[in-house]
């Protein structure tokens, strides 16, 4: 995703799935790679939640995210929509990415001690589409 991200100055990521404990890791691993790009100043996420959903601890969570995230002068806003169902991420230089099952693809894997456990770019992937196009530039 890294070279989509180049000039790109906010982010808004739709993702109905931002919930549970490893959902929110995969959005801050996000992050991380949105962090490297260097030019991103805003990242916006929106995402969803039902009944089941730990509203308080997912709130804590994406709290101190986005407290570390200002320690780098970049600003995290979240928004909550229970009706959102497609995933997308959007770039302000135009590039618009849809991945079929959102930032959750990665497989767990079967034990902590396997290749891949901890270094992501070694761990199985869960099969899905990833579409990549050009929009308009907000620029």
């Amino acid at each position: 995703m890294g070279p989509y991200l180049q000039g790109a100055k906010a982010v808004v990521i739709e993702d109905p799935y931002i919930r549970l404990q490893h959902q929110i890791q995969n959005f801050v691993r996000f992050c991380e790679t949105v962090l490297k790009a260097g030019t991103v100043k805003k990242i916006s996420l929106i995402t969803g939640h039902d009944d089941k959903t730990p509203l308080a601890e997912m709130a804590e969570k994406l709290e101190e995210l986005k407290q570390s995230l200002l320690e780098l002068d970049v600003e995290l806003e979240v928004k909550l929509n229970p009706n959102i169902h497609d995933r997308e991420i959007r770039l302000d230089n135009g590039w618009i990415i849809k991945i079929g099952r959102g930032l959750d693809f990665y497989q767990k894997p079967s034990g902590w001690f396997e290749v891949g456990a901890h270094d992501l770019n070694l761990r199985k992937c869960l099969e899905t589409k990833v579409d990549i196009f050009r929009g308009v530039s907000s620029d």
